[in-house]
């Protein structure tokens, strides 16, 4: 038996968890227990100014991506509108924000959505033979942006933001990379030095030039940009490469008297505020003939805006919940969203959404609250104010640069496809990550070549096919806790009765069928719902023939918030070497495997967290202890006298882990008493390389008494778990007991008839409830 510690021991251990402690806490964002009365407010200032600073840049290159089909004259334009939205949106969202936190910016994504429109506009015009003035023009995107703030706005009134979240990730990843794209095909001409107005094609045609000079800043300036983003700084690259590009222009520029080619630079806004009334210049495209072409346009880039802005707003606000352990209303946050775009579209902004980037560095940073938003956008106004007479400053190649290399790194869950794919994996995740990646190529194609609905709908449906050839019905075969159903286990009476009074701790849901991302969320509902009052949660998988990506993703962020709450996650049906134990594992959710929390089969995981239950509720470990044979359970009822006279023929034995006690088919008659360890139940099973686990028997119990009372072969194997102690008596000790005592052998099988009594009754409420 193990002794108590010494207090040496329990010092050091207390001074191992204390470390233990402080190297958690700093791996977290700034302690929340610091931020109190004016540390709170100091650290929400904090994190709003250094998330300002990291906003910039995409405030000014999304600005320009906006506006550049009308020419590089409007670029400056297209900065003042993006400033304005931004300081909007943080300013509203510092005010009536969502419950949690999110840092609001231009998206690249959204930007070339209006964008394209504009091209669109000018297409629509030159064919119709209209001569668009820029008002009317810049106009669209307002209406377009109305029409986005409006849908969102519907979306959450009519509380739809969770339907947003069955849009599979694969889609999702495409329309990133596709964007992605077509913002590269827009800048590439800006950081060629090519003339105002001309594009790639007429480069390949020999019909405009390259400035080398603009080039070379530009390219320097993406490298520079590359470089810095693989390194953590208070500054962000894109910054340093911008103002490095800008420095680098103004010097050679002034070296060489303005005569080296290097290329435009950006065209300053009207200085003050970087807001206008709106209304006028819409009510004059409403009165131009080019609205009755763009109208349908404008509505359907309006609704695909919202939808698109819906979902990465809703992402981002699932990233803040992960790093802040929140959980967002997605209704108000769509509300918020859409009032903020709608907002911006009535003052001469451009569109915003949520961004996991800029809010995680605010969280880093110290911000915890919306309040950090109000700072975001006082930062942004005050540079707004004094930025006009520097933007002129700045060189269009080295801004096409920073643009490019931003948005030229792929999404990260599809450089997750391509590292795994690199990996040796089974046919089966091969395939899987095949198939998304697949489906993430086509939409990324299709955005870039066609139209965004287009993409949409080839996206939906590629995926909703794959889900109909292998979706299942239902994903829950059935659930409940474990005071209802208990493992086969051979336990005491006394372990059996707390299990009945606190077995409700331990909740189990079957599942079966396929868990794709049509049957996950609600998995994980239904899950987080059962396991409310609970200490573990056990999923039995043996029944689910697969598990797609997203599946994988929602089953680990389940595992995630289980362990927050405090409940552990059991992975039960992963026997070892089934191709969905490799699959999970090769998709990237191997915790459970490496803190030991996978079963082969649902017995031994509920065994296992019965047996935690038990030595929770017992205040320590019971199997370190040998049971005295006189205390055994079954040997109840018998006198003093009695005992005696039956330890005289019983024998002590001694077995190690993974030693075989009995073997099926064999013709002994001893029964056993154990009194210490526990062993394990098996059958093999014809053609089988491994055994089929029956069932557990632990300290308490008894094993081997059908033999003794049918006297015929043993039906299953008996092997030690753990280091086993126990009692043998055989039939001809039983029939000696008999002659000397007959009362002796009476109240053995008495004690042997109520307990296999105890084990039926378990084993019918078990079958009830499978039938039920």
């Amino acid at each position: 038996m193990i002794g108590r510690p010494q207090s040496g021991a329990r010092i050091q251990r207390g001074r191992w968890q204390d470390l233990r402690k402080r190297k958690r806490s700093m791996s977290k964002p700034r302690d929340e227990a610091l931020s109190t009365g004016r540390d709170r407010w100091r650290d929400e200032l904090f994190g709003g100014l250094v998330g300002a600073l990291f906003v910039m840049p995409a405030v000014l290159g999304c600005g320009i991506v906006v506006f550049q089909p009308l020419g590089a004259g409007f670029q400056s334009l297209g900065i003042q509108a993006a400033f304005g939205a931004t300081i909007v949106a943080a300013l509203l969202r510092g005010l009536i924000g969502g419950r949690g936190l999110q840092i609001n910016a231009p998206r690249a994504t959204q930007a070339a959505l209006l964008g394209g429109l504009l091209v669109q506009a000018g297409q629509a015009a030159t064919a119709g033979g209209y001569s668009v003035p820029p008002a009317p023009m810049i106009a669209i995107i307002f209406l377009a942006l109305a029409v986005a703030g409006l849908s969102q706005m519907a979306l959450g009134l009519l509380r739809l933001g969770d339907v947003l979240k069955f849009i599979p990730q694969p889609v999702i990843a495409g329309f990133v990379n596709g964007f992605a794209l077509v913002i590269l095909f827009q800048q590439l001409p800006y950081l060629l030095g090519l003339p105002d107005g001309a594009g790639l094609l007429a480069f390949l045609k020999g019909n405009a030039a390259i400035t080398p000079g603009a080039l070379a800043l530009g390219a320097l300036a993406a490298v520079g940009v590359w470089r810095l983003g693989e390194r953590r700084s208070v500054v962000p690259g894109p910054l340093i490469g911008l103002v490095g590009g800008t420095l680098v222009y103004q010097l050679l520029t002034h070296l060489s008297d303005g005569a080296l080619p290097l290329g435009a630079t950006v065209k300053a806004p009207p200085p003050g505020l970087p807001l206008s009334w709106a209304l006028p210049s819409v009510g004059e495209l409403v009165g131009h003939p080019v609205f009755a072409a763009m109208a349908p346009s404008i509505l359907i880039t309006g609704l695909t805006l919202g939808m698109v802005s819906s979902i990465q707003s809703l992402l981002s606000a699932a990233a803040a919940d992960a790093l802040l352990r929140s959980r967002h209303d997605s209704s108000r946050e769509l509300l918020t969203q859409g009032g903020a775009n709608l907002l911006s579209a009535l003052v001469g902004g451009t569109v915003t959404g949520g961004s996991p980037l800029y809010t995680r560095v605010a969280i880093h940073n110290g911000a915890r609250t919306e309040r950090a938003n109000l700072f975001v956008g006082l930062a942004l106004l005050a540079a707004a104010l004094g930025l006009a007479p520097l933007l002129e400053l700045v060189p269009v190649s080295v801004m096409a640069g920073m643009v490019i290399v931003t948005v030229l790194r792929p999404d990260d869950w599809t450089m997750q496809l391509v590292t795994l794919l690199r990996r040796r994996q089974v046919p089966q995740a091969r395939a899987e990550l095949v198939q998304n990646l697949a489906i993430v190529v086509i939409v990324a194609a299709l955005v870039a070549t066609t139209d965004v609905l287009v993409a949409l709908t080839v996206g939906m449906g590629a995926s909703v096919i794959v889900y109909l050839r292998r979706a299942a019905v239902s994903v829950v075969r059935r659930a409940y806790r474990g005071d209802r159903v208990h493992s086969q286990t051979g336990r005491s009476d006394a372990d059996m009765e707390r299990l009945e009074r606190h077995g409700g701790v331990i909740a189990v849901m079957e599942l079966h069928g396929p868990v794709f991302f049509g049957s996950a969320e609600n998995l994980a509902s239904q899950a987080e719902e059962l396991a409310e009052g609970s200490e573990t949660l056990i999923l039995d998988l043996s029944r689910v023939n697969d598990v797609e990506s997203t599946g994988v993703l929602v089953l680990r962020r389940l595992d995630e918030r289980l362990t927050r709450a405090g409940i552990t996650l059991l992975l039960a049906g992963m026997w070892k070497g089934r191709g969905l134990r490799v699959l999970l594992r090769d998709m990237g959710y191997s915790m459970p495997e490496e803190e030991g929390r996978v079963h082969g089969d649902l017995e031994t995981a509920l065994a296992a967290a019965e047996d935690q239950l038990l030595k929770r509720l017992a205040g320590g470990n019971e199997e370190e202890c040998e049971l005295p044979l006189s205390e055994h359970p079954s040997l109840l009822g018998l006198t003093r006298a009695q005992f005696d006279l039956l330890s005289l023929t019983t024998r002590r034995l001694t077995f190690a882990p993974g030693d075989r006690i009995l073997t099926e088919g064999s013709t002994d008659d001893s029964q056993f008493f154990l009194v210490k360890g526990r062993v394990r139940v098996e059958r093999r099973q014809p053609g089988e390389e491994h055994s089929v686990r029956i069932g557990s028997i632990r300290s308490g119990a008894i094993f081997g008494e059908m033999a003794l009372l049918t006297g015929e072969p043993r039906s299953a194997d008996v092997v030690a778990d753990s280091e086993v102690v126990c009692h043998e008596l055989t039939a001809e000790d039983i029939a000696m007991l008999d002659n000397l005592d007959p009362a002796i052998s009476f109240i053995l099988l008495r004690n042997v008839a109520i307990e296999v009594t105890l084990k039926v009754r378990r084993m019918s409420r078990t079958a009830s409830l499978s039938d039920a």
